[in-house]
């Protein structure tokens, strides 16, 4: 008894020591943080909206917000975010921050929402600072995962094609993993992946891209997955984020050479240029408008202008209102050209990402027959 007593004491004293240590630990952070409790609690939600291909992210307090930090380590564009008013930060990728903007919260509100748009390819974490209209202040944090290809969601395996006959590229990989272990793999690539394995010998998912469009095949049983998609993109991120899973756990994964049929090329281009064309004449259209309205300020008679003139210093309001995020949207746009350009040719070995600067000139001269020209040969 006398030794059990002897022990407890020694524990007690090891345990008042680190209760010791841990406050000089917090003092040493900030002499003027007082530490406080709260009950208050902070939901979030972000969810896809295919129709505007970008993430709602949804901030509701039981009390009122005053201010709310985004920070993300992968690359984003912040859209509408309602009556909140934004301020970017430069982007600071050597320290992990590659997306920072702060929102002040306009008037009495318990909720913010914010259109985000993300980059496929890129993965991380949306990481919320919320801050409180309380005394003292409290901020809450919320975090939010983004996956590699978080633009595409799943549909009906039976679902019709909507372009036709689509040519297809496959992806065949080969190796020691289970059916648990590579639909764990996938759940790790696409959103709204079952979180269950489907206890059958074979699984097949179907994917659709709310950006481009194309759709996405998988199957996989035990040792042998299959992925199939007109665009290369999609492939080369498939292919880059399960070889990394696979080397993580230090399973055998063989990826046969990815079979490539060239027609997918220009399949996956033509679904790209309506919006490339789209975007790029709503900036060229806007460029007059301040000079038109002057114009018209000036003179009464205006018929000697063009029908597309017209209806431009017609539907001005609504063009500029259209136009308040089109650059962000071109720059996504560029960026997912760029991308397919380097997939493009990756898959053949050969490395273009020293001619980037011709996609980006081929969109400030834009046409049809440029791209196509510019894809066809390296």
């Amino acid at each position: 008894k006398q030794k059990k007593a002897i022990m407890l004491r020694n524990e007690i004293e090891v345990l008042r020591q680190k209760v010791s240590e841990a406050k000089g630990a917090f003092q040493g952070i900030s002499k003027e943080s007082v530490p406080v409790s709260t009950r208050s609690k902070v939901k979030s939600s972000m969810l896809l909206e295919p129709e505007n291909a970008c993430y709602k992210l949804t901030l509701e307090s039981e009390m009122p917000i005053d201010i709310v930090a985004l920070q993300s380590g992968m690359p984003l564009q912040l859209l509408e975010c309602g009556t909140s008013v934004p301020s970017i930060s430069e982007a600071d990728p050597k320290n992990g921050n590659r997306f920072v903007a702060t929102l002040r919260v306009q008037g009495t509100s318990n909720r913010v929402q914010v259109q985000v748009m993300t980059e496929e390819g890129a993965y991380g974490t949306l990481s919320a600072f919320v801050v409180t209209r309380v005394a003292p202040k409290v901020v809450h944090l919320v975090e939010n995962k983004i996956l590699p290809l978080s633009l595409h969601q799943p549909i009906p395996l039976d679902a019709p094609e909507k372009h036709g006959a689509v040519p297809y590229c496959e992806v065949r990989m080969q190796g020691g993993f289970g059916m648990g272990q590579m639909h764990a793999w996938v759940q790790s690539c696409f959103p709204s992946v079952p979180s269950k394995v489907p206890d059958q010998d074979s699984v097949k998912y179907n994917f659709e891209s709310c950006y481009s469009g194309t759709r996405v095949s998988v199957e996989f049983g035990r040792g042998e997955a299959v992925f199939r998609s007109s665009n290369l993109s999609v492939l080369a991120i498939i292919k880059d984020v399960i070889s990394k899973e696979a080397a993580t756990t230090k399973t055998k994964l063989d990826v046969k050479a990815p079979v490539i049929n060239e027609a997918s090329v220009l399949h996956v281009l033509q679904l790209l240029h309506p919006k490339l064309e789209k975007l790029l004449k709503l900036k060229e259209r806007v460029k007059f408008i301040g000079a038109l309205t002057e114009l018209k300020a000036q003179q009464d008679d205006i018929s000697f202008l063009s029908p597309d003139l017209k209806e431009v210093l017609k539907r001005s309001e609504e063009l500029l209102e259209e136009h308040k995020n089109n650059e962000k949207r071109i720059t996504f746009l560029e960026h997912v050209l760029q991308q397919y350009y380097i997939d493009r040719f990756k898959f053949r070995g050969i490395n273009v990402k020293h001619r980037l600067g011709e996609v980006n000139e081929l969109i400030n001269k834009y046409s049809w027959e440029g791209l196509v020209q510019l894809f066809a040969a390296a």
